[in-house]
Formats: structure tokens, sequence, C-alpha cells
């Protein structure tokens, strides 16, 4: 009687396949949470972005001042005209917005004062800054050290 042909994996081999599947699991970690941190802060920069420019669209509309205030601790900021609240805004946890400045939109004009505002991830590895001008153009830049691709740096 011949000996029947065994098929199947040893026990070594099956430990090394997961040995090698572990260390790449494990340099392929790190990428992946920095691109989500990014992307959050990209995200959280065009809304910010496109709030500051329908802020200036509703003072024209409304015909009246509209202020964007971030709020004291950094972690979202609201739009507001007179005693109406048009937007309130959260960050998601980690995304913070400095300095604590308020951006007014004039009612006549819609020109707004000089404003810049630096969103950074916790840690700091992913900053962008969201500059407005006297004349209400917005602007985003990545600060230097802290490039964000597809963004000129500031």
């Amino acid at each position: 009687m011949e000996p029947a042909d065994q098929r199947g994996f040893t026990m070594i081999e099956l430990l090394v396949v997961i040995a090698v599947a572990a260390m790449l699991l494990l340099t392929a970690v790190p990428s992946f949470v920095s691109v989500f941190v990014r992307t959050r802060v990209e995200g959280t920069g065009n809304e910010l972005s496109a709030d500051l420019q329908n802020a200036r669209s509703e003072s024209v509309r409304r015909r009246a001042a509209v202020v964007l205030t971030s709020n004291a601790d950094g972690a979202g900021y609201t739009i507001v005209s007179g005693a109406t609240t048009l937007k309130a805004v959260t960050f998601a946890s980690g995304i913070s917005i400095t300095p604590s400045i308020s951006v007014n939109y004039d009612a006549m004009r819609a020109m707004a004062n000089a404003a810049e505002l630096t969103l950074s991830a916790s840690g700091g590895t992913s900053q962008l800054r969201v500059k407005t001008n006297v004349m209400g153009r917005v602007e985003m830049c990545s600060p230097g050290g802290h490039t964000i691709h597809g963004y000129p740096t500031c």
C-alpha cells in the first residue's frame, strides 16, 4: 500500500505567513491613520471656506451684517445675523481652530475684516490655514512644514 498524498500546510508555514502579514499590517496602519486625519482636516477646511463665502452672500441677501465667530475652545464656530443663528458647527474630535476670532461681513458691500484661521488636528500633524481678505475673498493654504497635498504652502 502506497502512502496517501498529503495536502495542506504545515504549522510552521502557517505561522510564517501570519508573522509576515502582521509585520505588513503594523507598517501600514500608521499611514492609514494619517490619511484619515488629513482627510478630516481637509473636509473641515472646505466646510469653513464654504461657510465664509455663504456668510458673505447672506450679508448681501439679508442687507444685514453677518458674523462668523470661532468658539473660545476652538471646537467649532457659529454664523449669526443679528439675533438669528444661521449655522452652528462643532468639529470632529481632535480638530480645532485658532485663534478665537470673528469675521464680520458688512451689509452694504459684503466686505470683511481680514482674518487667518488655522485648522489643526491633535498632535499638529496636519494643518490648513483659511484666510479672508478685506474684500471677502477666501483662500486656503497649508502652513510650511505641515504640507497637505494639493494646497499651496503658506
